[in-house]
């Protein structure tokens, strides 16, 4: 009968380094399967419940089980992380409410904002640790800076209806806005992912938290992307390539200031995620136990391009 801990290292993890073992079958374990790539000095499991994994470091602390899961054939990634990433995105965004000095102009049909269309790019500084052979946690740091654009019709006389009165005070306003705004970013995830020879599976969830210099409100963002990919060797090439979905629930606020005659007013514009949904194409090139290189692509009404390098310790 297995115990707990040998149910949990059955769903050791695929990313970024290690294959699954095969399960033992009538025969009892199944024979190297031959992955080992010479020109690479990533290992990759022999098939072989004898043959031991393990590495002598400092950090062997951590995953918990994982010193097991070793002794047993497994590779795991070695517990620790550090990864500077930069993504580029572009997505169409909802409105909501549209607030001109703080009164709803949107809802009795004073003011019409189509889509408005949302570019930006996000340098990212993230530190992980993997606490169990299947569970990861991670901080993030990052910078973004975006614009976004779209048209903005308002007519303001019945909210100014004295001021609108007076000569070259424009209260019928019918333009274009261009914003241009960067962000400090912070927040926090984890990630669930398990595998079976050199096939592997992955769910991953994210919040984060960007204080947009154009807003008096910070812009909130929760990310969930599932993944499935082979591990494996190509040539020269050593790691994994996956195909995946992920789903973005961002909400944030736009401010403007619009100049009517000799006044100032202020325009505040809610905005969400129009299309969640997007797809993903990507792949992990390990370069050595410590090093990899990673690439994805996402498609849709959002598309996205992300790199990113990693360092394990």
């Amino acid at each position: 009968m297995k115990t707990i801990a040998s149910c949990f290292i059955s769903l050791m993890c695929a990313l970024p380094l290690a294959a699954q073992r095969s399960l033992a079958g009538e025969d009892g374990p199944d024979k190297a399967t031959a992955r080992e790539n010479p020109v690479s000095t990533v290992p990759y499991e022999s098939g072989k419940s004898s043959i031991s994994t393990c590495e002598d470091r400092w950090s062997n602390f951590l995953p918990i089980l994982g010193k097991e899961a070793c002794e047993r054939g497994y590779v795991l990634p070695r517990p620790f992380g550090v990864s500077l990433g930069y993504m580029h995105q572009e997505q169409p965004f909802d409105v909501g409410d549209v607030l001109v000095n703080g009164v709803d102009v949107k809802n009795p049909g004073l003011a019409v904002v189509n889509e408005v269309q949302n570019e930006e790019s996000t340098i990212t500084l993230r530190f992980d640790a993997w606490i169990l052979p299947f569970w990861n946690v991670y901080g993030i740091l990052g910078r973004t800076e975006g614009d976004a654009d779209g048209p903005l019709m308002v007519n303001l006389a019945p909210i100014f209806p004295g001021l609108c009165k007076l000569t070259d005070n424009n209260c019928q306003i019918d333009t274009k806005f261009e914003l241009d705004y960067t962000a400090d970013v912070t927040g926090f995830g984890t990630t669930i992912a398990g595998g079976y020879k050199d096939f592997f599976g992955m769910i991953d969830v994210n919040r984060t938290n960007a204080n947009l210099d154009i807003s008096t409100t910070d812009a909130e963002a929760t990310v969930v992307s599932s993944r499935i990919g082979w591990n494996g060797k190509l040539g020269g090439f050593t790691g994994v390539l996956w195909v995946g979905a992920m789903y973005q629930e961002i909400e944030q606020t736009l401010d403007l200031e619009i100049d009517i005659g000799d006044n100032l007013v202020d325009v505040e514009i809610e905005q969400s995620t129009a299309e969640p949904w997007n797809y993903l194409i990507g792949g992990q090139w390990d370069i050595n136990r410590s090093f990899a290189v990673l690439a994805e692509f996402g498609f849709g009404e959002r598309s996205s391009q992300m790199l990113n390098i990693t360092y394990r310790f």
